[in-house]
């Protein structure tokens, strides 16, 4: 009788744990996608709308003031993913989180962003890298482009939480997710006849689509990774 009731109250504790966890996660999952694809979509949405004001002054300073505008909100998302990450988890290392969410996302995105406008011209338009349909090129420049960027973010949180072993996982955990995901929307779209490069892709923003699509997935899986993980690191810590 003694055993049935011991077993009972592990079964008990073992039940909310396990929910918790799994709400976490998802919790994770879908800020990471309304924070970071959110701010992404928000940011360049301005910039362009920006960029095409009929403002009476030149071409060169709306630019200029449209990428301005850019990278803030790219600053304020990854802050807000940031905080509220810190607040899921219950952080007492909120400000860090904070920080690490607006100094990671931000500066990753460009950087990457830079990186593909370089690659993409040097191999497309010059010719000048292997001979590839468009497609692959495609595949090939955006699913390590996303892992950048999600890695850089898990490893800014670790950092935040002053654990380099914890960053080194949540890189790892979120960016290979994150990649993965982006991969497989890619082709599962090349399947559906969304190709990239495919003859009247531009007339339907074939490339726009997938991308954005494959973004979303991206955040979405690369954030619930991190948020298992994280709360597994935030248990383990706390049960000790």
């Amino acid at each position: 009788m003694a055993a049935h009731t011991q077993e009972e109250k592990i079964e008990n504790i073992a039940l909310p744990n396990a929910t918790s966890l799994r709400r976490k996660t998802y919790l994770s999952a879908l800020t990471t996608s309304a924070c970071l694809f959110g701010g992404m979509l928000a940011a360049l949405s301005t910039a362009i709308a920006v960029s095409n004001l009929p403002m009476h002054v030149p071409e060169q300073t709306i630019n200029l003031f449209a990428v301005g505008l850019l990278i803030g909100i790219l600053f304020v998302s990854g802050a807000l993913w940031g905080r509220t990450l810190a607040r899921i988890f219950a952080s007492t290392n909120q400000r860090r989180m904070i920080s690490a969410g607006a100094l990671s996302f931000a500066p990753a995105l460009v950087l990457a962003g830079l990186m593909l406008a370089t690659l993409e011209r040097a191999i497309v338009e010059r010719g000048q890298g292997p001979d590839l349909p468009v497609h692959q090129v495609f595949t090939l420049l955006f699913v390590p482009a996303t892992f950048l960027v999600a890695a850089t973010g898990g490893l800014a949180l670790g950092l935040a939480e002053r654990n380099l072993s914890l960053g080194l996982h949540l890189a790892a955990g979120g960016g290979l997710s994150a990649a993965l995901a982006f991969l497989l929307i890619d082709l599962l779209m090349d399947g559906l006849g969304w190709r990239v490069g495919s003859p009247g892709a531009a007339e339907r923003a074939t490339m726009l689509t997938v991308m954005m699509a494959g973004n979303l997935a991206a955040a979405f899986f690369g954030g619930g990774t991190i948020g298992f993980l994280l709360s597994r690191h935030f248990k383990k810590t706390r049960d000790q």
